[in-house]
């Protein structure tokens, strides 16, 4: 009988190992709907996705200090990212997308347009939204989070949010924006996974409402001529959600800067940090391991690739 049951659990992890061959395979051509593929039982904190920091920063006054994407956020959502990490000023009673002091040319209607049109024809996709305030506000009447309520609430946008307290499983989530709230919120108003206590250059852990542990990973300040240990700190924690039973979210930001001479450099992190990562991932001999999310300034296909590919082979 032992036998029976030895041959049966072979057979059905070999089947896995097959269907998880397949997708990976089909990575180069179904990026857009890649979450298709995950069943609804999985919690969004057992997944690899794909992320970029600074999302919609694409526009500098001085070349390094400002941009940290090349693509849009539509074109990101097609290549498979799947975490945004959007950063708005509230100037006028209004929302716009900025990096710092410097304005992105687009509003929270641009960015809320671009997903929704997206998650229209790939409703299988969740998209992690994480929303924080941005400079300095001015000339407003009200606060930010009645400002963030009039976009939510919009009835274009309204029945796409998913705002509750707690890391989703997937079946949850679908064709939904998943927020997590890095500005002061009502609890039972605007609610969101709350991170408001985000730690400034650090690593920490905050909690969502049923006790799922999110880890987030965010030493952005660099050494101007090294980036071992940001490095360490990017495979340390890569390393810890591979190995993790436990349920937690971890979310690790890959990006930084660098101000070698007072000038901040934004690239010389990044373009350093992405090769490194491709290549581990490429080097990785592990299979069907989970990353949590992983955060990048300048995103591209094969990065995403890389990252996806061990979850699914």
């Amino acid at each position: 009988m032992r036998s029976k049951w030895l041959m049966l659990a072979v057979m059905l992890a070999t089947v896995a190992a097959a269907a998880g061959k397949a997708r990976a395979q089909n990575l180069d051509t179904d990026l857009a709907w890649w979450m298709s593929y995950v069943p609804d039982s999985t919690s969004l904190a057992a997944l690899t996705i794909p992320g970029s920091h600074d999302s919609g920063a694409l526009y500098e006054p001085v070349a390094g200090t400002a941009i940290c994407q090349t693509l849009s956020i539509a074109d990101q959502l097609n290549i498979g990212v799947r975490y945004f990490d959007i950063r708005l000023r509230q100037l006028g009673n209004s929302l716009l997308v900025h990096h710092g002091a410097v304005y992105q040319h687009e509003n929270f209607d641009d960015v809320l347009q671009h997903v929704i049109t997206f998650l229209q024809v790939n409703p299988s996709e969740p998209v992690i939204v994480e929303v924080s305030s941005e400079y300095t506000p001015a000339n407003n009447s009200e606060t930010y989070e009645q400002t963030f309520l009039r976009y939510a609430l919009n009835p274009a946008y309204a029945a796409y949010w998913w705002r509750h307290t707690y890391v989703p499983r997937l079946g949850e989530a679908r064709g939904k924006i998943v927020l997590l709230r890095r500005f002061a919120g009502t609890t039972g108003v605007v609610d969101g996974i709350d991170v408001t206590h985000w730690s400034d250059n650090a690593e920490f852990t905050v909690g969502d409402t049923r006790g799922v542990s999110l880890v987030v990973q965010d030493y952005y300040q660099v050494n101007a001529w090294t980036n071992d240990h940001k490095w360490s700190a990017i495979t340390d924690l890569l390393n810890r959600a591979a190995a993790d039973t436990s349920g937690t979210w971890y979310l690790d930001f890959t990006s930084g800067v660098r101000t070698p001479a007072g000038i901040p450099d934004i690239p010389g992190v990044a373009n350093d940090i992405d090769a490194r990562l491709t290549m581990l991932l490429g080097a990785d001999t592990r299979h069907f391991v989970h990353y949590g999310a992983i955060v990048s300034d300048f995103v591209t296909k094969s990065l995403v690739q890389a990252e996806l590919r061990h979850y699914f082979q």
